[in-house]
């Protein structure tokens, strides 16, 4: 019955019609040019060179796909889900590294952290509002990420807006104050500075782990990852009884192992962004790379027809779901590569036969030369 359901499912367009377009236009082509050429060197050899042209040029075919990630490739890297935990009284045994990774209520709170740094906190808050304050520590990590390697024009433009949105909180500092107005090298200098300790404060609690940014890729992937799992679990359900992306808020994405490093690595000099490229090439063997999302049930508001929905909320005192995923490579390229391979032998295979063939006709004409030149 399962056969007959899915011959029943094949439809002529496109499915049958496809196939039999790729069978003509193979043998067309193919029978085309091996006719060419068995008429103007014969049955055997118009058959060799005409295969040991198709295996060339799947050959080179294989080499593009395998460089490029294209054409007949395999399954693409994606996050496998380990754990879907309720409760973070509860050990995740499937994953242990989860042991390091404080729970949400253990995280420090991102506003007394930009409290401890009155320039970040003047120009976050020029950059996005004045009494602006962070909800989580990936809001704050995300606006001060790009400021680590902040150049002196970007820095001016900060300050600027500082000073236009934020005059009270540029003026609630004097240092801060000083130097806003003086700009420069040396405000480009402590930028950096703040933003790097910033930072470090942000990721001391997490040991191994760290944590992602919202701008950061590595993060919507993982996301759209948690989505799936939390509405397969059903971890908020809604009013429909059912589990949907606005039930929920995803806090926090944090990542561990894995071979490219947390921060961005073309904060790192051109040396070291080459040597870690080097080194990586050589290690054989990809370690574990983990991923775990933090998400709590968002706040429910009714929204009138054709109005613009508030921006999302954190329900206070609901508990903490935590989707840990773990990265499979998958192998996109492999399927290429082994088609290269083959193609590879099989024109090493044909040109070979050429090749003896060659000097077995070679052999005969001087052997037929030199027994006319004796008579």
């Amino acid at each position: 019955m399962n056969g007959l359901g899915l011959l029943s499912a094949v439809a002529f367009d496109p499915a049958i019609r496809g196939v039999m377009v790729v069978v003509v236009s193979t043998l067309v082509w193919g029978g085309s040019l091996y006719t060419i050429l068995m008429t103007n060197t014969g049955v055997r050899v118009g058959f060799l060179i005409s295969m040991s042209a198709t295996f060339g040029w799947c050959f080179l075919m294989g080499i593009i796909w395998t460089i490029y990630g294209i054409g007949l490739i395999g399954r693409a890297p994606a996050w496998m889900i380990t754990d879907v935990n309720f409760d973070r009284a509860d050990p995740m045994v499937a994953v242990p590294q989860t042991e390091q990774l404080p729970a949400h209520a253990d995280l420090p709170d991102a506003a007394e952290i930009m409290a401890q740094y009155p320039l970040v906190t003047a120009l976050a808050q020029g950059a996005e509002g004045e009494g602006w304050e962070p909800a989580t520590i990936t809001e704050l990590k995300t606006i001060v990420q790009p400021w680590a390697t902040i150049s002196t024009a970007e820095v001016m433009n900060l300050s600027r807006d500082a000073i236009e949105k934020a005059p009270d909180a540029v003026a609630a500092d004097s240092a801060t104050e000083a130097l806003i107005n003086g700009g420069g090298t040396a405000l480009r200098d402590a930028v950096r500075a703040d933003a790097n300790s910033v930072r470090e404060a942000v990721d001391a609690p997490l040991g191994d782990w760290c944590l992602l940014t919202e701008s950061d890729p590595r993060r919507g992937e993982a996301q759209a990852s948690a989505d799936a799992a939390l509405a397969n679990a059903d971890a908020f359900p809604g009013a429909d009884g059912e589990t949907d992306t606005t039930d929920y808020l995803i806090k926090n994405v944090f990542l561990y192992g894995g071979k490219e490093p947390c921060e961005p690595i073309t904060e790192s000099s051109m040396v070291k962004r080459t040597w870690h490229r080097v080194a990586t090439v050589f290690q054989v063997k990809n370690p574990d790379m983990y991923a775990a999302a933090t998400a709590v049930r968002s706040v429910q508001h009714v929204v009138p027809p054709g109005g613009t929905p508030p921006p999302a909320e954190s329900l206070d005192d609901t508990s903490e779901v935590t989707v840990v995923m773990l990265r499979n490579l998958g192998n996109k390229r492999m399927i290429p590569f082994v088609f290269a391979v083959v193609t590879f032998l099989g024109f090493v295979i044909f040109t070979t036969m050429l090749h003896y063939r060659d000097k077995e006709a070679m052999a005969v004409r001087a052997a037929f030369s030199g027994a006319g030149a004796g008579k």
